[in-house]
């Protein structure tokens, strides 16, 4: 237990800059207590017991067009219960905004690998939105290991316009 303590104090040392690609938004750890890295286009994920922690992105402007994104989760540590994607709605870009509306993508379970579409569509009001990976332990007390979990995350994609449902007449 001492060298996985150790480890993850280590690892959070080396870690303190947030990973991004060039067009992506920024993450970082939703408590200093967790781990959090990256394997090129991957994002490694590692969280203490508790309720749900993982990484946040920055505040990000909602988007223009109906829109959606990808999310690939590879859960690998049998200590993680559940890891899942969350946007997180807010009502204005300035200051210390609070959050007003969540929305989860399905729960992906130790030993699964997943890959979700997330869509991006605001509640009315919502006029910024956060994209969080968070996940809860089997054991409250626990640490996951600092790669617990991998995450692909995609830039968003456009959707096309709903179109009314028609029917042809014979």
């Amino acid at each position: 237990m001492r060298t996985v303590l150790i480890a993850v104090a280590l690892l959070l040392v080396g870690l303190t800059s947030p990973a991004a690609a060039d067009d992506d938004p920024r993450f970082h750890r939703t408590t200093p207590r967790g781990a959090f890295g990256s394997d090129g286009p991957e994002l490694l994920v590692g969280v203490p017991g508790g309720r749900a922690w993982g990484i946040e992105s920055e505040l990000r402007p909602v988007p223009d067009e109906r829109s959606s994104m990808r999310a690939t989760i590879e859960v690998a540590d049998p200590a993680v219960r559940e890891a899942f994607v969350r946007i997180a709605w807010y009502d204005r870009t300035t200051g210390r905004p609070r959050q007003f509306a969540l929305s989860d993508a399905r729960l992906v379970s130790a030993g699964e690998t997943a890959t979700l579409v997330v869509m991006l569509d605001p509640p009315p009001g919502a006029v910024a939105y956060r994209v969080r990976v968070l996940a809860r332990l089997v054991m409250p007390g626990a640490l996951s290991t600092p790669e617990a979990i991998r995450v692909r995350l995609s830039s968003p994609i456009a959707r096309p316009p709903l179109f009314p449902l028609t029917r042809l007449l014979p």
